[in-house]
């Protein structure tokens, strides 16, 4: 009788798209799964907050204050006010959409927050149409106004006469500063978001290209307030010095890329973003991110012309940064790429519901909340009618019947529970991970078969999970899947608390699935008894 071997069924964290499947010893195909503690567990759920928004979203702001989380939502033609409970309720939406904004289907707004004086705190909005192109030189305003009022936001107009402001706006406070062309950046009067040209206000041309997106940076004694200045090709650190120039600039990197502005993110005050062909952070000095397993799979497979859609988004509970990008000949960001800076490895996922435009992670309301890029064709009349909308009021069933058949967008919560839930409608989430290739040592001369026996699993688990066999004789050989079989929760017999397989392959893999409602899992220590099986390399 052959000699039994027993294993543990374990393979290095992380999805390993890039190269062939004997190349490494990732895990070779997952989806909504992440790594925590090196091992496998299922991403969180997600459900709708909010059905109303007018259109896509594709720039979310948030602040959180008196127990609500206040959402500004930014589209092509609008900004949408929401607010958002511990619980997930939604107040009804608010329309602040300036009326002077220039209307375009390219529209792309970054949000910020600043003091202004005896006027409380003001939401400070910059729009230009830049979705098509990071590159953009036309257009560009400024809005702003009360962070928690219900008016339209206001134009500012007391801007330069060579004001640029394609690029964007950040706030170091006391200043609010904004940005655009040839390196173009000018800086408010302090607490005063609304002027940029009185006292204490001033303007600068700091280097060639376009400055991109801007954000606050650590400073030490005498040069605070700091930022960061993306260009199109360069990195600059903008610090305060006081007296005439008031703020000084130097070049961090004359050699840098971004992708997209909205690929940008600061975690734990190191920030991170894609550059044209390559992942970037910066921590006192700029520096490539490696990466492994799913370098090349990004870039092959983003729709380029849709780069500007690109966004991050983190997800600090379990340390992930989601990059999520239009996959293939996808308009939308249907796919992310996740960095677990905690575990310092890479995985992936598709998106759900073909995709998601915006993401933000408001940190005291501590879930994410992501805006969705499908439209419900239903007569609005129809849905406000459900059960699940009962905060709608009388005015909104008017307003919302006489534009009927406009399609609406959704505001997701995720990271809450384990299904997908959409008003009264509840569905499972499919979440699979699977095993890098187990095999003989061929270079020791063992050139025989796996034969699986016996699987012990042991997983934290909600809902019944199947775990099938994978494989093939040689790498050029077909794929050969058995059939799944069940891990039971509860398993009904004493000969259901294992698995029993009659399976083997030359090159084995296993794959884990959970796909029923409430549905969860974290893996463990799972066994799998095999032994050498025939000696075929021919499929």
């Amino acid at each position: 009788m052959a000699e039994e071997i027993i294993t543990r069924v374990m393979s290095q964290p992380g999805i390993k798209r890039d190269g062939t499947r004997l190349e490494g010893g990732a895990y070779v195909d997952g989806t909504w799964c992440r790594f925590q503690r090196s091992l496998p567990r299922k991403i969180g759920g997600y459900r709708v907050a909010n059905r109303y928004l007018s259109s896509v979203a594709r720039t979310l702001h948030g602040y959180t204050i008196d127990q609500l989380t206040y959402v500004h939502a930014g589209s092509a033609s609008a900004i949408q006010q929401l607010t958002i409970d511990g619980t997930y309720n939604t107040s009804n939406i608010i329309n602040r959409t300036p009326t002077t904004l220039a209307q375009s289907s390219a529209n792309l707004w970054q949000f910020d927050v600043d003091t202004a004086g005896g006027s409380g705190l003001q939401l400070i909005a910059q729009v230009a149409p830049n979705l098509n192109c990071i590159c953009n030189s036309a257009g560009g305003q400024l809005f702003y106004g009360d962070a928690f009022g219900s008016g339209p936001l206001a134009e500012v107009t007391n801007l330069p006469g060579n004001a640029s402001i394609t690029g964007g706006v950040v706030a170091l406070h006391p200043y609010t500063v904004a940005f655009g062309n040839d390196g173009y950046v000018m800086w408010s009067v302090p607490s005063d978001p609304t002027d940029f040209i009185n006292s204490g206000a001033g303007n600068a041309y700091v280097t060639g290209q376009k400055i991109v997106r801007g954000m606050p940076l650590r400073g030490g004694p005498g040069n605070s307030p700091s930022g960061l200045l993306w260009s199109a090709d360069s990195l600059l650190r903008m610090t305060y010095v006081g007296g005439t120039p008031v703020f000084q600039f130097d070049t961090i990197s004359a050699q840098s890329s971004i992708l997209s502005a909205q690929s940008v993110i600061e975690y734990d005050g190191i920030f991170y973003w894609i550059g044209t062909d390559r992942f970037l952070s910066f921590n006192g000095v700029v520096r490539e991110i490696e990466n492994n397993l799913n370098l090349n799979f990004f870039f092959d497979n983003l729709n380029y012309a849709q780069r500007q859609k690109v966004f991050a988004m983190k997800v600090p509970r379990f340390g992930e940064i989601w990059w999520c990008f239009p996959k293939g000949d996808s308009p939308e960001p249907n796919h992310a790429v996740i960095y677990n800076v905690r575990e310092n490895v890479w995985y992936d996922t598709a998106l759900p519901e073909d995709g998601r435009a915006a993401g933000l992670f408001p940190t005291i309301f501590r879930k994410p909340l992501m805006t969705g890029v499908l439209g419900d064709p239903q007569p609005i009349s129809t849905r406000i009618t459900q059960a699940d909308d009962t905060r709608v009021t009388e005015n909104d069933v008017t307003r919302i019947t006489e534009e009927s058949g406009v399609p609406l967008y959704k505001l997701w919560v995720h990271e809450v529970g384990v299904d997908a839930i959409d008003g009264q409608l509840i569905y499972p989430i499919q979440s699979y991970f699977e095993t890098a290739d187990i095999s003989l040592p061929v270079d020791q001369g063992v050139n025989r078969a796996l034969q699986v026996l016996v699987m012990e699993p042991d997983f934290v688990q909600s809902g019944d999970m199947t775990v099938d066999v994978r494989g093939r004789a040689n790498a050029k050989a077909p794929e050969v899947n058995s059939a799944p079989l069940t891990i039971y929760k509860n398993p009904p017999t004493p000969q259901d608390q294992t698995i029993r397989f009659k399976e083997q392959r030359r090159q084995l893999r296993f794959r884990f699935e959970s796909n029923t409602l409430g549905g969860d899992y974290q893996m463990g220590h799972t066994i799998v008894h095999m032994q050498p099986g025939d000696g075929t390399v021919i499929g």
